[in-house]
């Protein structure tokens, strides 16, 4: 026999024994990536979840607070509290509490004297009883000058019927001699409100976000609501058919005894309450006695590795196949050899189509050749790969990479391509600019501009915590996505420019150019001397994107750049208001007049501050789910198209 074809034979089982090797050395390489993403995107959604339920809880709490220290309603309640109000009086205060609370979502309202016996409220028939043991223990704090929450309850005893479906949260009524007189209970229908705030944060075809009590017991929706009834299964964090907690929830409630920590990732399959395998990451929110968790499909979260195995079967046949037909034709091993396609590749990203081109670098999107998760590769043109530009790139991605806030852009690898090109991939985002915004749709109302700029703020006070300042801060930079079914989500793009202000690195790279940046949006201190930058260089210049998404407009308008630099300097800029199609709140106006200061120290002097301004805003102006919702329909869902999905270069 000639030995050719024997050669070939053995190379070919050779060769699908080396496939076999590296495919199992992927395989495991592979599976604790996608075990350390799962984990990511799990804490990350967990994460903006319990911010979004605190957000909530904090503004039933202001609302409280707020309608407790009003002087008419506090006096009418005072009276009512003495005994010296008529019959109807308590029938008007709880009227006009509703009403002016409704908007929040309130629905119920007790005014309770300091012993929990009802004074009045909106379930009148309850007037002259006492709130259960349990409720008045919960309100207890607020006697105490402390707004309080009191979480839903769906069963179990002591409940009684205030807390049955409703979350109330409470302030106390001050007398003339500082003392509390009576407690306001505001109340809202749990399932509801909660069914909004979770339905958002559902990852995937499978994922679902849940809150729960210490029993198990689920106070905001199941996504599988409708599978529950069919199955006449009680809405229980238990395994089917038995009373049993599943993992999560054991893990969970049995943190809230024990005092061990109250967080938890599970990222081995384990029985939901459906009896489906899923995955999840759990948190005990102990101020407020309730968890929080996020849950997925296990499959679904590691297909990528079922593709795998798939693979791996096909090698084991082929490999049988060779061993029992004794050879192959040359041809057809050269055939199972031969490597077809043009797609350029980076690391382990196939660039797909140019999405972005900027003056120093293209964006493209790509795809991860294992994973298959879509990315958005930013490559550094040949011309601009200077050694300063290059660790201008390396700098970008080391800083960013930092930072986890669920505002900020993503960074996922870097590397050089075969051509010496430096690169880095960054998630893929669906949505556009702000720059993009306002131009096709106008100057934004001032609830909306507030809910963007409070995000923007979120993702800087995190850099700022870590030692960062952006510096290039600008429309272009901040992006309005639709991540996964939330819409309205902002992120925080290209920290190209940033500065390191604290550590031991802190060698400023632009010190070789005199501006760097965007001037319209550049603090003055910044062009006086660009190294002078701290983090309130950065509040300047989110107060210059809110002027400019409350009006449409420039903040200057010049012809020149030089002019723009002298007005920068030196020319004090209209307030918004001026400027503004639509009234503009007082508050919010001083706060983008107070960032636009030219005096660093007149400015306000942390994210956190500007955060807290921007709440109170959001508390009179809210900027509410079905607003969101109705805008993307009628202008994004509606007219979607592949090119209008955007990263900037």
């Amino acid at each position: 026999m000639d030995p050719s074809p024997r050669r070939a034979h053995l190379a070919l089982l050779l060769l699908l024994a080396a496939l076999l090797g590296i495919g199992l050395w992927a395989y495991r390489g592979v599976g604790e990536s996608l075990r350390e993403i799962r984990a990511t995107g799990l804490k990350a959604l967990l994460d903006t979840q319990i911010e979004a339920l605190e957000q909530w809880i904090a503004e039933g709490r202001r609302e409280a607070a707020q309608l407790s220290e009003d002087p008419s309603l506090r006096a009418a309640i005072g009276r009512l509290a003495r005994g010296g109000a008529d019959q109807g009086e308590g029938a008007r205060i709880i009227e006009r509490v509703l009403r002016e609370a409704g908007s929040m979502g309130i629905t119920s309202a007790h005014v309770l004297d300091i012993r929990g016996r009802i004074l009045a409220s909106s379930d009148a028939h309850r007037v002259g009883q006492r709130v259960t043991r349990d409720f008045f223990a919960a309100l207890g704090p607020a006697l105490e000058g402390r707004t309080v929450f009191v979480r839903p309850y769906r069963s179990g005893s002591g409940a009684g019927p205030s807390l049955l479906g409703r979350a109330w949260t409470a302030a106390a009524v001050v007398g003339e001699g500082g003392k509390p007189v009576a407690l306001l209970a505001l109340g809202a229908p749990a399932q509801d409100r909660l069914k909004a705030l979770f339905l958002a944060a559902r990852p995937g075809q499978t994922g679902e976000a849940l809150a729960f009590d210490s029993e198990g017991w689920l106070i905001s929706e199941s996504r599988h609501a409708d599978a529950l009834s069919e199955r006449s299964l009680d809405h229980r964090m238990v395994l089917p058919a038995s009373d049993t907690l599943t993992r999560l929830a054991a893990a969970a409630i049995a943190s809230r005894a024990s005092g061990e920590p109250r967080a938890g990732l599970l990222l081995a399959p384990y029985p939901n309450y459906l009896g489906e395998d899923v995955i999840g990451a759990w948190r005990w929110l102990a101020e407020h006695d309730i968890g929080v968790a996020v849950e997925m499909a296990a499959g679904e979260a590691y297909a990528p590795l079922t593709y795998l195995q798939i693979g791996f079967a096909v090698v084991v046949v082929l490999m049988g196949l060779v061993w029992l037909s004794g050879f192959l034709p040359p041809q057809v091993l050269a055939g199972l050899l031969r490597r077809g396609g043009g797609a350029k590749q980076l690391g382990p990203y196939r660039l797909v189509r140019q999405i972005g081109e900027g003056a120093l670098s293209n964006v493209y999107l790509a795809q991860h050749r294992m994973l298959k998760r879509p990315a958005a590769v930013k490559v550094l043109k040949p011309h601009s790969a200077s050694d300063e530009w290059v660790a201008r790139f390396k700098r970008e991605v080391q800083f960013a990479s930092r930072l986890s806030h669920p505002n900020t852009i993503v960074i996922y690898d870097y590397g050089t391509g075969p051509g010496g090109e430096f690169w880095y991939a960054m998630e893929f985002l669906e949505g556009l600019s702000l720059a993009d915004l306002v131009e096709r749709y106008g100057p934004l109302p001032p609830a909306r501009a507030a809910w963007i700029l409070r995000q923007a703020c979120a993702s800087l006070w995190e850099a700022h915590a870590g030692g960062l300042v952006h510096r290039d801060i600008k429309p272009q930079n901040i992006m309005l996505c639709d991540v996964r079914g939330e819409r309205d989500v902002v992120k925080v793009l290209d920290f190209g420019l940033v500065k390191q202000i604290s550590g031991e690195q802190t060698r400023d790279l632009t010190g070789t150019l005199r501006i760097l940046g965007t001037p319209l949006y550049m603090s003055p201190e910044r062009i006086r001397n660009p190294a002078d930058a701290d983090v309130r260089a950065d509040i300047y210049a989110l107060g210059a994107v809110g002027y400019y998404l409350l009006t449409g407009r420039r903040l200057f308008e010049t012809e020149t750049e030089h002019d723009l630099i002298y007005q920068v300097l030196h020319t004090v800029p209209p307030l918004a208001s001026d400027k503004a199609p639509g009234a503009v709140p007082v508050e919010f106006d001083a706060l983008i007049g107070r960032c636009l200061e030219k005096d660093p120290d007149r400015r306000p002097q942390s994210m956190a501050e500007v955060a807290s301004a921007l709440d109170a805003v959001l508390v009179y102006q809210p900027w509410t789910r079905d607003m969101i919702e109705a805008w993307w329909r009628q202008n994004w869902i509606a007219e979607d198209h592949p090119e209008r999905r955007f990263r900037p270069a």
